[in-house]
């Protein structure tokens, strides 16, 4: 969609992609169309920018897939290198972010529609549970207005989704990261190719979700589960173990023992380890 686009009036075009088979299909689709004919492409993980000039491009584009990065810090390695290919007064467009901050708002309208008529503390639990189990990373908006610890990105302006109002609109967000020539970390001494996670911890409000924890987690769950079936044969087991570190554990059993209304639930919670 965006080589389509964007290409015909472009003097240079370079677009990368994981997929082999992404690649040779927009290299097809490329030949076949003359207006594409100078647009290349490379079969790459998004943080292998080597091979490229520095200062050549007047823009960079991640569109619509930091979400499935496995982390804040691989984003901020991303953001680091195309920061550097960037010329002098040219941007970063890093577009349908999720945003972290309305994650608990979105995982409750998901289960709501789910579950109609469950008692508070059940869809609390289940609220907490889908936000423990995010396999996607989810970035808080704060990060983006720290990001200057980047050398050479001097500015950076988060904008709202426009469209029609549905879960691509109502709970992501673009950013425009702006590049100079001049601009470079003010704690240049300190900084790094990781970004300061500590601000956002000391607070108790992380930057983004941990999607290799998460699948860890469930990874572990699924094991979980294979070993109780064993020990166990001819036990009534839950239909699903669920592990959870300690942090995540503790919100689901406050929200339990605090949400009103749930006397004779006899909902099978999830095992949670």
């Amino acid at each position: 969609m965006l080589v389509e686009k964007l290409a015909p009036g472009c003097d240079v075009y370079c677009g990368t992609d994981l997929s082999p088979v992404a690649v040779q299909r927009l290299r097809a689709f490329a030949q076949s169309k003359p207006e594409l004919r100078h647009v290349e492409f490379l079969e790459r993980e998004a943080a292998d920018l080597s091979g490229l000039p520095l200062n050549s491009f007047d823009a960079v584009v991640l569109n619509s897939v930091v979400q499935y990065f496995p982390g804040i810090e691989y984003l901020h390695l991303v953001l680091e290198q195309a920061a550097g290919l960037v010329a002098p007064g040219g941007h970063i467009f890093v577009g349908d972010v999720r945003n972290l901050e309305l994650l608990p708002v979105f995982h409750r309208e998901v289960q709501s529609a789910k579950v109609s008529g469950a008692t508070d503390a059940a869809l609390a639990r289940k609220i907490f549970l889908s936000i423990a189990q995010e396999r996607e990373l989810v970035i808080d908006p704060r990060y983006f207005q720290g990001i200057f610890r980047i050398p050479r990105i001097s500015g950076a302006e988060i904008l709202l989704k426009r469209g029609s109002s549905y879960e691509l609109t109502r709970y992501r967000y673009d950013v425009v990261l702006r590049v100079d020539r001049e601009a470079a970390s003010a704690d240049s001494e300190n900084s790094s190719l990781v970004p300061d996670m500590k601000q956002g911890e000391s607070e108790g409000r992380p930057l983004a979700t941990d999607p290799m924890a998460a699948a860890f987690l469930q990874h572990l769950g699924m094991e979980l589960g294979d070993v109780l079936q064993a020990q166990f044969p001819e036990a009534k087991l839950p239909a699903a173990v669920i592990a959870l570190n300690q942090r995540d554990f503790a919100e689901i059993v406050q929200a339990s023992s605090n949400a009103p209304g749930d006397r004779g639930d006899n909902e099978l919670v999830e095992a949670s380890v």
